[in-house]
C-alpha cells in the first residue's frame, strides 16, 4: 500500500502509487498542537499554522502564493488539532512539482513578517469571536473543559482572545524552531506519481533541512473525577445544545476497535440507536450523534444533540436510558451492520488520494507506524459481542458522565439532579 523512507535529517516520507487517479495529495505532517502549549501560549500552533500563508521567501505575496495551487484548479489549506498542524495540497498530476515547491517553501522558508503577524492575530481574534457564536460549537468546547479541566487537551486550540492577543513573535519565531524540525515532520504523498519519482523530489527540496533542536513534548492527559459534572452556559437560542461525554480510549488501546463499533451501534448512522429513539420514535432532535475521539494517550466518547429547550430534559434521560443498556450487550446482527457501515465507509474514504495521503501521515506522526487499511478491517471483523459488552461496561459509567448545555438556561441544578438521579 505504501512505502516508507527516512533521509538523515531525520525527515520521513510516506508514499502511495495509485495509478488509477489522476490527482497527487501531498501533506506535511508537524507535531505542534494545543497539549504542546502551556497556557501563556495557548493558540500558538494555530496562530503558526496561518502564517506561512502570508508569503515565503521566494513567493512573498500571498496571492502569488496561493494563485501557484488555486490557479492550476487544486486545493491548499492548513489545520491544527490537540496533536498535530497539517499543510496539504491536492493538484492534477501534471502540477505536482509545483505544489511540492510551495509546500516546501510554506514549511522551510516562511517570512513571517511582524506586519503580517499583526494583521493575521485580529483574523484570528476574530475566528475565535465566530466560533463561539455558534452554539454548537461552543457545546463542544465546554464538553472537552469537562472532560480535561486545567489541561491543554480542555482548551480550544485556537487559544482564547486574551492568549492570542499576548503571543509574540519572538515566542512564535521560538516555538516554530522547536517544532519545525525534520524529526518532528513526516511527509505524506499518495496518487498518481510513482514512489521513487515523489522521494526524489521530495528529497531534493528537504535533504539540506537541519537542525539540532529537541521538540518541546505533550502534556500526558490527566483525569479528574472530582471535577464538576455538569456545565450550563446561557444563551437566548431556540434550541438547547446537548453533549454528554465520557473518556474513552487511547489511539493504541486493543480495545479502540470495540469501541468505535459501539459508537457506530450507539449514534452513527440513520439506524443507530439513538437515531431511531430520539429522532424516529420520539421526535425530539433532528440532529443526534456519537463520536469517538482517540489520542496519543486517551480518548472520549461524546453524544450531541439539539433540541428544543422543554425537551432537553427528556433527551438526556432518553440518551442515558440507551447508553445504560449497552452494558447489557448487543445483539450479533446488529454488531455485524456496525462493522459493515465502518468498514465500507473507509474503503470508501480510499479512493481518493487527500485520504489515503492524510491516512498514513497522521499514524506515521503520532504513532510511529501505519496499519493499513486491510490490517484495520480485519482487527473490525475480529470484535465479538463480549468485546463490546466488556467495553460498554468499562467505558459506560453513569456516575462518570460529564452533561453540557448550551441554551436558554439560568440554572444548572435541574440537570444536575436528572444525572445524580441516573448515577
Amino acid at each position: 500500500m505504501f512505502n516508507r523512507t527516512v533521509f538523515d535529517n531525520g525527515l520521513t516520507v510516506l508514499t502511495a502509487t495509485m495509478p488509477h487517479t489522476r490527482s497527487v495529495s501531498i501533506c506535511v505532517f508537524v507535531g505542534a498542537g494545543s497539549r504542546y502549549e502551556t497556557g501563556d501560549i495557548a493558540g500558538v500552533s494555530h496562530f503558526i499554522e496561518h502564517l506561512p500563508f502570508k508569503g515565503t521567501k521566494k513567493w512573498p505575496n500571498a496571492q502569488r502564493l496561493s494563485g501557484l495551487v488555486e490557479g492550476v484548479g487544486g486545493l491548499m489549506n492548513a489545520s491544527t488539532d490537540q496533536e498535530a498542524t497539517i499543510f496539504w495540497v491536492k493538484v492534477s498530476t501534471m502540477h505536482f512539482q509545483q505544489a511540492l515547491e510551495v509546500l516546501s517553501d510554506i514549511i522551510l522558508c516562511p517570512l513571517m513578517k511582524a506586519e503580517d503577524i499583526e494583521k493575521e492575530r485580529q483574523v484570528i481574534i476574530e475566528e475565535l469571536s465566530m466560533t463561539n457564536d455558534y452554539p454548537s460549537y461552543r457545546v463542544d468546547q465546554l464538553i472537552d473543559e469537562m472532560l480535561w479541566p486545567e489541561h491543554p487537551l480542555g482548551r480550544d486550540v485556537g487559544g482564547t482572545k486574551d492568549s492570542v492577543t499576548g503571543i509574540t513573535r519572538d515566542q512564535i519565531i521560538d516555538f516554530m524552531k522547536r517544532q519545525y524540525v525534520p524529526r518532528n515532520t513526516v511527509i505524506s504523498i499518495a496518487g498518481d506519481v510513482s514512489d521513487d519519482s515523489a522521494v526524489t523530489s521530495v528529497h531534493k527540496l528537504f535533504h539540506r533541512w537541519g537542525s539540532d533542536n529537541m521538540p518541546i513534548d505533550w502534556f500526558p492527559a490527566m483525569s479528574n473525577d472530582d471535577s464538576s459534572r455538569v456545565a450550563v452556559e446561557y444563551r437566548k437560542t431556540d434550541q438547547a445544545h446537548v453533549c454528554i461525554g465520557l473518556h474513552g480510549l487511547s489511539q493504541d488501546h486493543p480495545d479502540r476497535y470495540a469501541l468505535s463499533l459501539l459508537s457506530v451501534i450507539l449514534g452513527e448512522g440513520m439506524s443507530s440507536r439513538l437515531f431511531v429513539e430520539i429522532r424516529e420514535r420520539l421526535g425530539l432532535a433532528y440532529d443526534i450523534h456519537s463520536s469517538v475521539s482517540t489520542l496519543r494517550d486517551c480518548g472520549s466518547l461524546v453524544i450531541y444533540c439539539g433540541v428544543k429547550p422543554s425537551s432537553a430534559k427528556s433527551a438526556i434521560s432518553s440518551i442515558l436510558h440507551q447508553l445504560d443498556i449497552l452494558k447489557d450487550g448487543v445483539p450479533v446482527d446488529e454488531l455485524d451492520k456496525a462493522r459493515e457501515l465502518v468498514a465500507g465507509r473507509l474503503l470508501l474514504r480510499m479512493e481518493d488520494t487527500r485520504n489515503v495521503s492524510m491516512w498514513l501521515g497522521m499514524q506515521q506522526l503520532l504513532q510511529g507506524d501505519v496499519q493499513t487499511v486491510d490490517d484495520v478491517v480485519k482487527n473490525l471483523y475480529q470484535v465479538t459481542p463480549d468485546d463490546i459488552l466488556r467495553v460498554a461496561n468499562n467505558i459506560v459509567k453513569i456516575n462518570k458522565i460529564k452533561l453540557a448545555v448550551v441554551g436558554p438556561f439560568r440554572s444548572s441544578k435541574a440537570f444536575e439532579r436528572l444525572i445524580t438521579k441516573y448515577s
